[in-house]
């Protein structure tokens, strides 16, 4: 059995750009992933809301959204896996953080990417190959995202010459868009993103 972890922020997690409640096991690209890849392969869901690349966002009682502090355990509780999917970034470019996506793009490959290849795979049962998706562009609606959608252009341009240097495949963001709250993916954007993942691992 081949098993990917899925590993992002709310955007992995399944939130509605409507309702911001989860979307249901039939919309949610992980799902959809499961269901085209058939019994064969195991898809394993782990989105956190609010989560960055490695910015400390502490939230009590929720914890830390520090995406780089907890992936090497979820990994590692996963492993065996013959694949990652990394959709991060979006959250990072919040005002406050003060990030763009070249910033971004390197702590990608810095706390991910890097630190499977040359760490991590050391204690491994196997080293998985890393699918980098581009998260999607944002649109400034939300005051916390102001400035963002100017910056999430370069998502596309910074995270391929990443996922190049380190012989990641890479998926750009031309299949996503957000919804109405400018952050969340539509419905459509799900099955598209299920549909790019299913064909490449396939």
């Amino acid at each position: 059995m081949k098993r990917i972890l899925c590993y992002g922020d709310s955007n992995t997690w399944g939130t509605d750009d409507k309702t911001h409640n989860r979307l249901d096991e039939k919309t949610r690209f992980t799902k959809l992933l499961q269901k085209k890849l058939g019994k064969n392969f195991e898809v394993i869901e782990e989105g956190l809301r609010s989560r960055t690349l490695a910015i400390d966002d502490i939230k009590p009682p929720k914890g830390n959204r520090n995406g780089a502090s907890y992936f090497a355990q979820s990994v590692y509780t996963h492993d065996p896996l013959d694949y990652i999917v990394i959709m991060l970034g979006t959250n990072d470019l919040k005002n406050r953080f003060n990030k763009d996506a070249k910033m971004c793009a390197n702590d990608l490959e810095e706390f991910y990417i890097s630190f499977v290849k040359n760490t991590l795979s050391k204690v491994l049962v196997n080293t998985p190959q890393i699918i980098i998706v581009a998260p999607s562009l944002i649109k400034d609606i939300d005051q916390d995202f102001a400035g963002a959608e100017e910056k999430s252009k370069f998502f596309n341009e910074e995270y391929s010459k990443v996922a190049t240097k380190n012989n990641c495949i890479f998926i750009d963001n031309s299949i996503l868009e957000a919804g109405i709250d400018g952050v969340h993916l539509t419905i459509e954007s799900h099955k598209k993103l299920a549909d790019k993942l299913a064909s490449i691992i396939k």
